[in-house]
């Protein structure tokens, strides 16, 4: 455990001096006119994007109208103005400061928790130690993983079902659902968790008649309930969220457009296609592979997931596909040969330095 950790701690000094080093030698992208940094030096690069948004949410709240702010989900940017507010108060640094200061470290704070407990999940359902670790490993090298130290929900995300799946394997199911309910109001595709959790209750029959353990799956649902309740009460829809995805993202259920779409955002973004093909790759070599409930439960979890990030926006895809756990356990099975390990660890943390670069710096990658 403390190899993995420490291997968690190198790879965010990788991903800083990459940010650094990149921002020095490549600069900001001079045609993002409307780009601009927050004010505090080191902690601009890792601010970009849709970190706004979260900022302004944490500061603001929502309105009552339905504006870009809809498509965030509440508990990241609750996080960041709780803990802004007090970084505020101690420290005497303005607030719009402070709750990106603060989303900064609540993201690398759930960085390390994402890997542990990918770790710690990993090995209930493999029960193989080896393959739990070099998993948890690749996450730590993840060619997406800017966005698990930038002012973004995604490391929150993760540690919040990594963390959800480990204890409901581990028969905790209050501490499973709570953390599941926290997933949805993190990102919406947390509901997705019921996935998980109903078709392994209904695949075994000692748990189909035990209430206890519907509760995580429930507990998914409510949390999208919840933030569809509020959105009712401030907006007057229970909808803003699907409503601000398609007005200023322009999500569409319409087969055409969706198509369209994904077209210009990988003619315009063509790393994308990296992702795309890795995720395909490795989801349908897991699939092949697994044989025991438990694993299959996360398999048809991971194809849920991955179906629904064909709807939104191509270009997110990259941070999306790093809920995707099957992915992590055949790049593991893979890299059980030395030689596929060092080409797998050399293609990856030569993308992650590209990404990082990209974001850092303002040109498309987000």
């Amino acid at each position: 455990m403390k190899t993995l950790m420490l291997a968690a701690v190198l790879s965010r000094i990788f991903v800083f001096a990459v940010a650094w080093g990149s921002n020095v030698i490549i600069g900001v992208n001079p045609e993002c006119r409307l780009c601009g940094d927050i004010g505090i030096p080191f902690l601009n690069l890792f601010s970009r994007w849709d970190s706004s948004y979260y900022a302004d949410i944490a500061v603001r709240g929502y309105s009552q109208l339905i504006t870009q702010r809809w498509e965030f989900f509440p508990f990241y940017p609750f996080i960041m103005g709780i803990f802004g507010r007090l970084l505020t108060i101690t420290l005497g640094i303005p607030l719009t400061l402070s709750v990106n200061l603060a989303g900064f470290i609540v993201s690398n704070l759930a960085f390390l928790g994402s890997v542990y407990y990918l770790y710690r999940m990993s090995n209930q359902v493999l029960m193989k130690t080896s393959l739990a670790l070099d998993a948890a490993l690749f996450l730590t090298i993840y060619p997406a993983g800017v966005f698990l130290s930038a002012v973004y929900s995604e490391s929150l995300f993760l540690v919040l079902t990594f963390s959800s799946l480990f204890y409901w394997r581990s028969n905790k199911k209050g501490k499973s659902a709570l953390l599941s309910f926290l997933a949805t109001l993190t990102r919406p595709t947390g509901l997705f968790l019921a996935v998980p959790y109903l078709y392994e209750t209904v695949k075994i029959p000692a748990k189909r008649k035990v209430v206890s353990e519907y509760g995580p799956a429930v507990a998914s649902l409510l949390g999208y309930l919840v933030f569809g309740a509020y959105s009712q009460v401030i907006t007057g829809t229970p909808f803003a969220n699907i409503a601000a995805e398609h007005i200023f993202w322009h999500v569409s259920m319409n087969p055409n457009t969706i198509l369209v779409q994904a077209e210009n955002d990988i003619i315009a973004h063509p790393i994308t296609l990296i992702f795309l093909a890795l995720s395909v790759l490795t989801l349908t070599a897991s699939a092949l592979r697994s044989r025991r409930t438990e694993e299959r439960a996360i398999d048809f979890y991971a194809i849920v997931l991955f179906v629904s990030y064909l709807v939104n926006p191509i270009i997110s895809f990259p941070r999306y596909s790093m809920t995707l756990i099957p992915s992590y356990w055949s790049l593991a099975r893979w890299s059980e040969r030395a030689w596929a390990k060092v080409l797998l660890y050399t293609f990856f943390l030569a993308l992650l330095a590209i990404c990082t670069a990209l974001f850092a710096n303002w040109y498309s990658f987000y």
